[in-house]
């Protein structure tokens, strides 16, 4: 008898999860396809029928927080005091401190893609627009500023056949009016990648206006912000911005691997000082980030929740990273800085570089032997020179007066 109840549990057991699979593939591959459809339709009808407010701008970041060029570029829309209704879209948990003029609406809901559907300039740094599918009018422009600048890597899915990024090309492409670049360098990267028949007006990086700034007095207020907000105390000391870049191959953790304590010595050594490190990990790893940095000494930091980038590259002394593009910003400053990576070969096969290491300001390191011996022989003079022959081989025009730009062309739009 036991034996005809065990085999009958096996029987509906197998029928419960043969229902479950069935349920499944038709919920992924009809309901969901249908769902997806039939909100795209109505996205559609929504911009089609949506009446554009002529003074409407709405920022959106990947991020989700206030940075990168869109925070810049709206700074001095404020600054100017423009006639605009600003509207900015909160992804996630939202970091700000945002200016009191802002509106806001919560990505992917009715609101975001009213907001969108209304807007006469939507300014992006992303693939944020075309991923929730939203739709654009007739009488809108979408501008894209993108968040990277000069890269040492290769875009994600450049020349890559994978679907999803096929369909990011064909909708950058046909729904983009404007690139934003600051370099024959991005435009060419721009037009083989996901933008070849979008304009691409030079006008520069917004957010890399307040590396210009040499003013004591920026200096200060920024460190006393940073300092304040990341809970440490100011005691003169130099601080190291260690932040690398996503690696889907390599699951270690940031800092694993690095010798922190012979690190420190060697800035010290070289020049001066007592320092301490601010660890910022990549945005998509951010949210463990409080778990992957427990256990640093006290004078390692966990600067991955602090949302602009740029003001801790003007609070760090010098800086340290594998590939991560910011440290192609992080030179307008004339700091020092390095590279690091202990999976060099892998990344290049996994995702390649735009320029080799050799025509670039940086030192690259594969071991801590290797990265304290580049910190010993730094030479500021060679790297000057470096930095100058590097931009001018990308044709960089940023100057400190981007967002200035930026936002004339933005005025013309919306006279338009």
């Amino acid at each position: 008898m036991g034996a005809v109840f065990r085999i009958l549990e096996i029987l509906f057991r197998g029928l419960h999860l043969s229902t479950r699979a069935a349920r499944l593939f038709v919920q992924r591959r009809v309901t969901s396809r249908i769902d997806r459809h039939l909100a795209r339709i109505g996205k559609r009808r929504l911009a089609k029928r949506a009446v554009v407010d002529e003074s409407s701008v709405v920022f959106i970041t990947m991020q989700g927080e206030y940075t990168c060029n869109p925070k810049y570029i709206a700074e001095e829309i404020l600054r100017r005091r423009l006639p605009y209704t600003l509207t900015w879209v909160q992804r996630g948990h939202s970091i700000g401190p945002f200016p009191p003029e802002f509106q806001f609406v919560k990505h992917n809901s009715a609101d975001y893609f009213r907001s969108v559907a209304r807007a006469k300039v939507v300014i992006q740094n992303s693939h944020v627009l075309q991923r929730s599918d939203a739709q654009k009018g007739s009488s809108q422009y979408w501008l894209q500023t993108w968040h990277g600048s000069l890269g040492l890597k290769k875009l994600e899915g450049a020349g890559g056949d994978h679907r999803f990024y096929k369909r990011m090309r064909k909708l950058d492409n046909t729904q983009t009016d404007f690139i934003l670049t600051n370099s024959t360098f991005e435009d060419a990267v721009f037009t083989n990648t996901y933008w070849p028949d979008v304009p691409k007006p030079m006008l520069g990086h917004a957010r890399n206006d307040i590396l210009f700034d040499k003013s004591q007095n920026t200096a200060d207020v920024l460190r006393k912000k940073v300092l304040d907000r990341l809970g440490i105390a100011d005691s003169g000391q130099k601080f190291l911005l260690y932040a690398p870049t996503h690696d889907d191959n390599d699951g270690s953790v940031p800092l694993s691997g690095v010798d922190i304590s012979g690190l420190r010595s060697a800035l010290a050594e070289r020049f001066g000082g007592t320092w301490e490190i601010l660890v910022r990990t990549h945005h998509s790893n951010k949210r463990v980030s409080d778990a992957q940095l427990a256990g640093l000494p006290r004078y390692c930091h966990n600067a991955s929740f602090y949302p602009d980038m740029q003001e801790l590259l003007v609070v760090a002394d010098t800086g340290i990273t594998d590939y991560s593009s910011w440290i192609c910003d992080y030179i307008h400053t004339g700091k020092p800085s390095f590279l690091f990576s202990t999976n060099l070969e892998g990344y290049a096969q996994q995702r390649g570089f735009y320029h080799d290491f050799a025509d670039t300001p940086f030192t690259m390191a594969t071991t801590n032997r290797e990265l304290l011996a580049n910190i010993e022989r730094f030479d500021q003079g060679l790297y000057d020179r470096k930095i100058a022959e590097f931009l001018e081989m990308c044709g960089s025009i940023d100057d400190g007066a981007s967002a200035s730009r930026i936002v004339d062309k933005i005025e013309d739009l919306m006279a338009s």
